[in-house]
Parts: C-alpha cells; sequence; structure tokens
C-alpha cells in the first residue's frame, strides 16, 4: 500500500508500467481442408495484426510434413471504433509428405500462440474406369437441417485432360438463399494420372420446412487436343455431364425454444469491450462500449440487433451517444462467420456508481443439437470525482504544433503518446491539488470544480485532436459543450456550431460532414479544431453558469 508522499511514486511508477505495456497481437492459422488425400493440396492462411509480419514467421517445423509448394501475402485496413486496425495475411500451398495423422505446428509471434491443427492424410484413390477422363459431382455437408441454418453444397469438377469452354449452370433452389463461397483449386495424384480439381461451394439457408431438392446440376465442356492448328487451338469431343438432385429434409424451429430471433448457428459468442475501462472514469469522461455478436453459420443479417446502453433507461449522471452498427459475415473454412457490432459512447457528468445487467441470447447449437446462452455478465461502472487540477487556468494548456505534411508518423505511436501526455498531466495535477491539501490552501469547492472539469474536457478534446481522431474528437466535443453551454444542453455538433459560430462553426460542421459521407478519417487533422476552441474556451462563459447538467437520453 502507498501512503503519505510516497503515493505520487507510487501512481508515477504505476502510469510508466502501464505506458510501457505492449500491444497484444493477434495472430490465427486456418487450413481451407483437414481430410485430404496423398498428391491433393491445401491451404494454410496465417493472420496477424497488431503491427505483425507472418510473413517474416519460421516455417522450418512446417517443412517437416509438408512440402511448401507456393506462397503469397496481402494486407488490409479497417476502421473500428475510430481506430486503424492493419491485418496481414499469408497463404502457403501444402503437400503432404505422408500419410497418417500429419500436424500443421503452432507459431509465435508478439507473444502469442497460434493452435496446432491435425490434418488428415490418407492413401491416394484409385478410380475404378481408368478411362474416365472427367468426373463431375454435387455433395452437401447435410442431409438433415434445421429451417435457415447453413448446408454447404460442394460443386467437384475432376479433370485429367485439358477443357475448353468449360460452363456450370445455375445453381437456383427455391425457398433458399443461398451464398456464393470462395473457389478452390488444387491437384491430386491418382491412378497414375495428375488431376485438377475445381471446388465450387455455396452456402444455403432453406427458408422453408419440409423436403428441399437441390435440382441436377449441368457441366459442359470442350476437350482440349495437345497441339495447334491452322486456326488455334485444336478441340476434340465435346463433354456434357449431370450431377444427381440431393433430397435434404429441413425441420423447423423446435417448439422449446425460447428467443424472439432463431439462430441455428454452429458456435455463438456475445463479447463487449470498452475504450477506457469503466471501473476508471473521472466527471467528465467519455468512453466507448462495443458489443460484438458473432455467429458460425449463419449470415450477419439473421443476427438480432444488441441492446444498446441507451436503452438502460434512469441513469442519471450518465448520459449515451449511439455510434454507427456493423453486419458484416465473413468466408471461414466451414462456410460463413456472420457478426454485428454496436457501439455507443458514454460520457460521465456526475460520481457515482452503476451496474449495466446482465445479457443472455438463446440460440440452438446445430452440432449438439440443444439449446445454448450466450451470456455477458454484468458491468459495473465507477465514476470519481477528480479536482486534479485545483486552480490551474485553462489558457494554461498549450497548444497543438501544426502538423507537418512530410512527416509520417506510426498512428499507433501517436495514441500510446497522446494517452500518455493525458494521463501524466493528470497524475501531476492530483501531485499538485495534494501538496495544495497538505499546505492547507484554501480554495472556493464549487468554482474549483467547475474549473476540473473545464480543464479536462479540454484535455479530452486535445487528445482526440492530438491523434486525428474524429470521432473521438466528436465525443469529446459534446462533452465539451454540455458543460459550456449547460443551460441548453446542446445534443449534436451542429447545435454547438450555432452557438459558437465563425470558424470553429465550420470546422464542427465538417466533422459530421466527414464521418457521416463515409470519406476517409486520415485526411482529418485535428491541430485546427483545438486552436479554435481553445481560443473560444478563454472567452467568459454565461454567469449564471454554476453547475454542469446533463440528463440521459431516452
Amino acid at each position: 500500500m502507498c501512503a503519505g508522499k510516497s503515493r505520487g511514486l507510487c501512481l508515477l511508477t504505476a502510469l510508466f508500467l502501464l505506458i510501457s505495456m505492449p500491444v497484444a497481437a493477434r495472430i490465427t492459422a486456418e487450413v481451407d481442408r483437414t481430410d485430404i488425400a496423398m498428391g491433393e493440396t491445401l491451404r494454410l492462411t496465417l493472420t496477424a495484426d497488431a503491427g505483425e509480419r507472418p510473413d517474416q514467421i519460421s516455417l522450418e517445423q512446417l517443412e517437416i510434413d509438408f512440402e511448401i509448394l507456393q506462397r503469397s501475402s496481402s494486407t488490409s485496413a479497417r476502421l473500428i471504433g475510430g481506430e486503424q486496425n492493419i491485418t496481414r495475411t499469408l497463404e502457403i500451398e501444402l503437400s503432404p509428405l505422408r500419410e497418417g495423422i500429419l500436424t500443421i505446428p503452432a507459431f509465435n509471434t508478439g507473444g502469442r500462440r497460434t493452435t496446432p491443427t491435425a490434418i488428415k492424410v490418407s492413401p491416394e484413390p484409385e478410380y475404378a474406369l481408368a478411362e474416365e477422363l472427367v468426373t463431375f459431382e454435387a455433395t452437401v455437408d447435410h442431409t438433415e437441417v434445421y429451417v435457415q441454418a447453413q448446408v454447404i453444397l460442394t460443386i467437384t469438377l475432376q479433370q485429367a485432360i485439358n477443357l475448353d469452354s468449360r460452363a456450370v449452370s445455375d445453381v437456383d433452389i427455391p425457398d433458399t438463399y443461398q451464398e456464393a463461397l470462395e473457389q478452390k483449386s488444387f491437384q491430386r495424384r491418382s491412378g497414375g494420372r495428375l488431376w485438377q480439381v475445381t471446388e465450387l461451394r455455396y452456402a444455403l439457408f432453406p427458408q422453408k420446412s419440409g423436403d428441399l431438392l437441390v435440382p441436377a446440376i449441368a457441366f459442359s465442356g470442350r476437350e482440349l487436343l495437345p497441339g495447334r492448328s491452322l486456326l488455334g487451338a485444336r478441340l476434340g469431343r465435346r463433354i456434357a455431364i449431370k450431377s444427381d438432385p440431393i433430397s435434404i429434409r429441413v425441420k423447423p424451429v423446435p417448439a422449446t425454444f425460447p428467443g424472439e430471433v432463431w439462430l441455428p448457428a454452429q458456435q455463438l459468442t456475445l463479447t463487449s469491450r470498452w475504450s477506457t475501462a469503466p471501473e476508471q472514469l473521472n466527471t467528465g469522461d467519455s468512453t466507448t462500449r462495443t458489443l460484438e455478436i458473432t455467429a458460425q453459420g449463419l449470415q450477419g443479417s439473421q443476427l438480432p440487433p444488441v441492446t444498446s446502453l441507451g436503452g438502460t433507461s434512469g441513469i442519471k449522471g450518465l448520459r449515451f451517444y449511439p455510434d454507427k452498427e456493423t453486419i458484416e459475415q465473413r468466408e471461414i473454412p466451414l462456410g460463413l462467420e456472420g457478426y454485428r457490432l454496436q457501439s455507443e459512447a458514454l460520457v460521465s457528468s456526475e460520481a457515482g456508481n452503476w451496474t449495466l445487467p446482465e445479457r443472455t441470447i438463446p440460440w440452438w447449437n446445430t452440432k449438439t443439437d440443444t439449446l445454448e446462452f450466450a451470456r455477458l455478465p454484468e458491468e459495473r461502472i465507477r465514476v470519481i470525482d477528480l479536482l486534479a487540477l485545483e486552480g490551474t487556468s485553462i489558457s494554461g494548456i498549450p497548444a497543438l504544433p501544426s502538423p507537418s505534411e512530410d512527416t509520417t508518423v506510426n498512428a499507433r505511436l501517436w495514441q500510446i503518446s497522446a494517452a500518455s501526455g493525458w494521463l501524466l498531466a493528470a497524475l501531476l495535477g492530483y501531485l499538485l491539488w495534494f501538496r495544495r491539501q497538505n499546505a492547507k490552501v484554501t480554495t472556493t469547492h464549487g468554482q474549483t470544480a467547475i474549473n476540473a472539469q473545464k480543464i479536462q474536457h479540454l484535455m479530452s478534446v486535445r487528445q482526440a485532436c492530438s491523434t486525428n481522431d474524429p470521432i473521438a474528437a466528436r465525443l469529446a466535443v459534446l462533452a465539451w459543450g454540455l458543460n459550456r453551454f449547460n443551460d441548453s444542453s446542446p445534443n449534436t455538433l451542429n447545435e454547438i456550431a450555432d452557438r459558437v459560430g465563425g470558424e470553429l462553426a465550420e470546422e464542427l460542421r465538417a466533422i459530421d460532414t466527414l464521418l457521416f459521407s463515409k470519406e476517409s478519417t486520415r485526411s482529418w487533422r485535428g491541430a485546427l479544431l483545438f486552436k479554435l476552441l481553445k481560443n473560444y474556451d478563454d472567452r467568459p462563459a454565461s454567469k449564471d453558469v454554476t453547475e454542469l447538467r446533463l440528463y440521459p437520453t431516452a
């Protein structure tokens, strides 16, 4: 325990430990197939974020059981909660060196480790008809499913000869929603021949219970003979094949299912994360809570909306600002995985303790054919009244330096630097207050609280502007406006812009235009906004302002 003067040293030590903590990296290893035969190939995909480079990971252990045929890498960026998330992937085509149960080993990076994957390798297949040089068939992974549950339809073309003008008829199944998945191509050696295998895959979602028929699907092509004629490629016989029809039994929703939205999934999770820990808030602080529901075997559109914080009414002292909702789906080895993100900012106006209730979502596990619940435990919010900057003038906050277009700074380092500066300022403010308390310097408590809140709101704006984050800046300006114009309680940037006018109003409206017109946030610079807002805040507020008032949304 820290006591007396040593308390400041303890806080400073804890602060630097927090700053020096490394950003946790996420790395995953996925294969497109886990059951193959000798002579076939499979694809391994390594995915990493937080600045990790999967293309630099050692593959020596992988080469014990597999031959690496080829590899390719790619990079993608996505904006989540105002923060740019960069993901890098490495795709590797592998061929097994022996039969049996082989292992894709674990890979390490950033202190994280992937899970090893077992690959079953069967003997090389043999075909009864040696003269059969082209095969075509359609299969499904389940012939009995629940309504709206996923069925994977796989159309497989195998060719031991070169083909031209290949064509597959459209897949048209009544009362079924279908989503085309990524086409797979690989080679296999069988019967002394090298076969080129092409798989067309579809995720099917039956919309009615009863018997569902997948009709015959047709393939046509022309054999491409060796050599060339005067007219070009030499074409041989025409090949036409049809697959067999497939019957699927679609079961209705179980009568025992208690949920309002039917969710037949292979796996479903509900998670919550905060931009700032809700137990460590000060009056005037803002934090963003993001709820994510993820389901394997469902589309994103099938997932229900997650109740927002604003739905928790009657919480005095807290105000909620909903952000845009994200509904998407991605392809995984087992088909589709849908996810739904709902973010909402929370701004605190007074000290206290609150509890957000537990959230549960019922879903049906299609693997075990049982009812399950995704649970999000209750979460506590604790807000303290920090008079850390007692008696400090708002004009004492330094302005942001003008950004240089020729200087490239890593976005994550900017964020860490800005957060570190804010924390250091708060800590130094606390130490100043502690010393003055010991010296029994008397001040007017009410005016001190107002000054501290003004300082804290303006520093929140400064933090957001320093990282060029328009979403965080919007929330910080809203909190600032509620403190500055508590007589009118502005709810939007437009309302604040109407009050301040001039160049500051134009900059505030530009933020909303930038966010809601889906333009790139990387083109926004926060230095001008902070300069204008700080200059405006130096003006005297209305004389009848005596307290900060915030009202929760309905």
